[in-house]
């Protein structure tokens, strides 16, 4: 799926990280306004999009070697 070059540089690495975080974040906004609630930004959120964050440099970590 990835080649030797996806996770060689940092700023790649952050802005991927951003991007899954914020894709995240507005998948889990969607589901609450589906849910009944409103649109807004709430704990469960700001975890799931903090996890998906987390979770994409752990993957690029390990891809790396390090």
């Amino acid at each position: 799926m990835f080649d030797d070059q996806a996770f060689q540089s940092w700023p790649a690495i952050l802005a991927g990280a951003a991007l899954f975080g914020g894709l995240f974040a507005l998948v889990a906004l969607l589901a609450e306004v589906v849910y009944g609630e409103p649109f807004r930004v709430t704990p469960a959120v700001i975890g799931l999009s903090t996890a998906a964050f987390v979770g994409y440099i752990g993957v690029a970590l390990y891809h790396r070697g390090g």
